[in-house]
This record gives structure tokens, C-alpha cells and sequence, in this order.
């Protein structure tokens, strides 16, 4: 258990697991990180107690058996395929690498990922406005299922905050439309592998546990 998988379980979870118990006990960051969600779950719930409106139980369950999960699958299938022939070279790459952009996404992730996802996520159609010339979010959904997204600041100019679940793990997607870039970087900090590359008329980042992952997400995003 490392920092980046911490904070993405307690976020997703709720609670911790014993490994994430015994990680939080060495590491003063994700105590912190746990006692700011502790209270700001306790707000949310207090702010949330109303009555459930009557029926709504048996609405979601029919949404959940349509067939959204099975066009997600095609989805998730169709990316594994394009990512697995990125890795293999690309994993030599990191070596000897300390790209300062790159360790800026590593950062955010480890100081500023909680506050983004508990602001709240962005409209998808804003979204898909905001990144068509960069990233259009279409190319993102091809990879996998995107759990949160919203703009967020960065440097000295404004990123979109993308949390990505792709066939291998989660992922986090900044993507930079005021951050023009000519060249891949790469970094390794804190047990989280980041990458920028170009992309569109600015770039994205890309940060994960492995740089397998890393590899793979930015292959299928240039394919």
C-alpha cells in the first residue's frame, strides 16, 4: 500500500482496509488525508438527511440492468488491446528520468487530489467543450470509465482533473490546455509514476502506480 493507493480507496471506499489501517500509521499525509474526509463525510451525511424519495431504490436498479455495463466492457476491452503493445519498450524510458512537470502532476496528487474530487465534478457536456481542443473526452471514455472530472488550478494556468478507471487500475488524467509542450517527461516519486506528453494545442499528465500503466494509458491516448 503506498500513498497514491491510499487516498484513491479512501476516496472510492469510504473506509479503510487493514492494509490501508496500517499504511495510514506511518505515513503523517494520509492521517491527515483521513481525518479531513472523516469530517467532511460527517457534513455531507448531516447535510444529506432527508427523505429518500419513494421508489427511487427500485429506479436504479433498473438502470443498473440496462445495458450501459456491457457497452462499458466493449469499452474497457478495446482499450486494454490498444495499450498492452505501448508497455513492453516504453518501460526502459524511465530510467535516469526527473521531468519537473511530471513530478508537478505527482504532487497534485498527493496534495491536491482529495480537495479537487471533493469540490465536486464538472458538467459533461462543459467538459467535453473545455478539452475538444486538447483532449476531446471522447478519446478518454474510449479507455475506460471516467469517475470524476473538473477543472482545477495548476501551475500558472488551469488543468482538467480526470480520475480514469482503465482495465489495469485507476489512473489520474490532468489534462492542460494552457500548457503547450514539445516533448515526453517522465517522473517516479513516492511509490506514483507520472508522464506528460503532448497533446492538442496543449498537453496531458498522466500519473499511476506503475509506469506499465502510465505506458499504456499514454499509448492508447496517442493511437
Amino acid at each position: 500500500m503506498n500513498c497514491l493507493g491510499y487516498r484513491r480507496e479512501l476516496l472510492a471506499e469510504g473506509r479503510e482496509s487493514e492494509p490501508m489501517r496500517l499504511h495510514r500509521l506511518g505515513c503523517d499525509a494520509c492521517a491527515e488525508l483521513q481525518r479531513e474526509q472523516a469530517a467532511f463525510e460527517g457534513e455531507l451525511r448531516r447535510a444529506l438527511e432527508v427523505p429518500v424519495p419513494e421508489g427511487l431504490a427500485e429506479r436504479l436498479s433498473q438502470g443498473a440492468r440496462s445495458g450501459a455495463p456491457r457497452a462499458a466492457r466493449r469499452r474497457l476491452l478495446a482499450a486494454a488491446a490498444a495499450a498492452i503493445a505501448a508497455v513492453g519498450a516504453g518501460v526502459l524510458l524511465w530510467r535516469g528520468r526527473d521531468d519537473p512537470m511530471a513530478m508537478a502532476c505527482i504532487d497534485f496528487v498527493m496534495k491536491d487530489e482529495a480537495k479537487s474530487i471533493m469540490m465536486g465534478a464538472m458538467p459533461r457536456e462543459e467538459a467535453r467543450r473545455m478539452l475538444a481542443d486538447t483532449l476531446p473526452l471522447e478519446r478518454i471514455e474510449r479507455l475506460g470509465q471516467v469517475k470524476h472530472i473538473a477543472p482545477c488550478p495548476f501551475g500558472a494556468g488551469t488543468a482538467y482533473h480526470v480520475i480514469l478507471m482503465v482495465p489495469q487500475d485507476k489512473v489520474t488524467l490532468l489534462v492542460m490546455p494552457d500548457t503547450p509542450m514539445d516533448s515526453t517527461g517522465r517522473a517516479a516519486k513516492h511509490g506514483m509514476h507520472a508522464a506528460v506528453m503532448p497533446a492538442g494545442k496543449g498537453s496531458v499528465g498522466v500519473v499511476g502506480s506503475t509506469s506499465a500503466v502510465v505506458e499504456s494509458v499514454m499509448g492508447a491516448l496517442r493511437a
